[in-house]
């Protein structure tokens, strides 16, 4: 048993890492991972690249077991991993020996929150970690600002749920203004409602992000950035989720509200698909409606069908980790400073072990927010899931709930087949019809 624990991982053939790297990493690198690059993002739609990236891994893990597979990749070490079990392993291990704060990322999130959470070190991580879980309340479904929360949604949608043609579509730009305002009044307060110049700012620095080390950061707008949350800080409005942070330099709070403001971006997407996802099955509208009547945050469906959206199309297709000193990994021994690759598309549409791969199916989500042990994560998982995957989804589900009790919904753009979903599904070019309802009938 000793010696085959001491092996270590079975390694790609150039080819095969060849492969990897155009199906699977240059696609999603190509998209945006930290700012979404629409004309990329309808790329992949029209090629379906992510099933493709989804059905090269099962050949790979046909031609190679189940891993962690080595790709022969220059002066980057790094391991793919192939088996759900692995998942649930390397995901529980952080921060050590499975660091959150890899090389990658590292570079690309020092553009705009170079003090965040996600890229320190151990001992800093158990400082910040606190605070991001305090503010975002991640223990408890129903946030302590609720009410409030709910009653911005509803305000910030009324105009465009109130006001609108029998022939007008909804696209993902009429929605995305609310949805900014909403993110800058939960998270800012009320005086931050029509700062959108704060917003483009964050998009400009995200933008550069995505280059990551291949650019330098834009320290003069870095700078400005921060000095318009810092604006903010000084006295923070009451039921605002910076209100609950505390009054502490040392902490760099521009760094971690801008996680937050970032993250909320990916919330809004992930929304939008969770409403047109209701607008191509017809029957889980109605009782959607009877659930937003309930007083409770806790909507369980909604919920469930707002997190089996992200397990459809995770808004985090990669999720990194980096190994801090040597470890196994299963019964592979992976060497300190290998990167490791977790491509959540890959388990999460797995349909030769998910018998509901492409398909909606919100059952599993009523009761959790994670299945490590199969690779479904949607928010991550372990030590370091994200924080808010109690908050995201409440404000989710909300306004989930907030569109059917004024509307019926159908989906106009793109064509989809309810028994087999799109691996790959673009934001920017979904179409919305919305029918009114009477609010008495409501």
């Amino acid at each position: 048993m000793s010696d085959k624990r001491s092996t270590g991982p079975v390694a790609a053939s150039v080819f095969d890492t060849l492969r990897v790297v155009r199906s699977v990493l240059a696609p999603t690198i190509a998209k945006g991972v930290i700012k979404r690059r629409p004309l990329m993002e309808a790329t992949a739609e029209h090629g379906d690249l992510d099933a493709k990236a989804v059905q090269l891994m099962q050949r790979l893990r046909t031609k190679y077991g189940d891993g962690p597979l080595k790709l022969s990749i220059p002066f980057r070490p790094q391991v793919l991993l192939l088996d759900a079990a692995h998942v649930a392993q390397v995901l529980e291990g952080a921060p050590s020996p499975f660091s959150p704060a890899t090389k990658e990322k590292r570079s690309a999130l020092a553009h705009f929150e170079p003090g965040n959470v996600l890229i320190s070190g151990p001992e800093r991580r158990e400082e910040l970690r606190p605070v991001h879980e305090n503010a975002l309340a991640t223990e408890t479904r129903r946030h302590p600002f609720f009410e409030r929360f709910q009653m911005i949604i509803d305000e910030e949608f009324d105009d465009l749920l109130s006001n609108f043609t029998a022939d007008k579509q909804v696209k993902w730009k009429d929605f995305a203004e609310p949805w900014f305002r909403i993110v800058r009044r939960v998270v800012l307060g009320d005086r931050a409602r029509d700062d959108a110049a704060l917003t483009g700012l964050l998009d400009e620095l995200r933008r550069r992000a995505n280059w990551a080390f291949a650019i330098p950061t834009n320290r003069k707008k870095l700078r400005s950035f921060q000095m318009r949350i810092a604006a903010y800080l000084q006295n923070p409005e009451p039921v605002s989720l910076i209100a609950r942070l505390p009054d502490d330099r040392q902490l760099q709070l521009e760094s971690q509200i801008a996680q937050w403001l970032f993250a909320f971006d990916a919330a809004g997407i992930a929304t939008f698909r969770a409403l047109a996802l209701v607008g191509s099955h017809h029957e889980t509208q109605e009782a959607l409606r009877q659930e937003s009547k309930l007083v409770a945050a806790d909507r369980r469906f909604a919920r469930a069908i707002f997190l089996d959206t992200i397990r459809l199309w995770p808004t985090t297709p990669a999720i990194l980790r980096e190994l801090t000193e040597d470890a196994h990994i299963g019964e592979t021994m992976i060497r300190k400073g290998t990167g490791v690759i977790i491509f959540a598309p890959f388990f999460h549409r797995d349909d030769e072990h998910l018998a509901f791969a492409h398909r909606l199916n919100p059952a599993p989500w009523v009761d959790q927010e994670a299945a490590a042990p199969k690779g479904l994560v949607p928010f991550s998982a372990g030590p370091a899931m994200c924080p808010a995957h109690n908050l995201v989804p409440m404000l989710g589900s909300l306004t989930i709930g907030m569109f059917l009790q004024e509307t019926e919904i159908s989906l106009l753009q793109p064509a989809m087949r309810p028994d087999h979903l799109p691996a790959s599904f673009n934001h920017f070019g979904i179409a919305l019809q919305l029918s009114h309802r009477s609010r008495t009938a409501a």
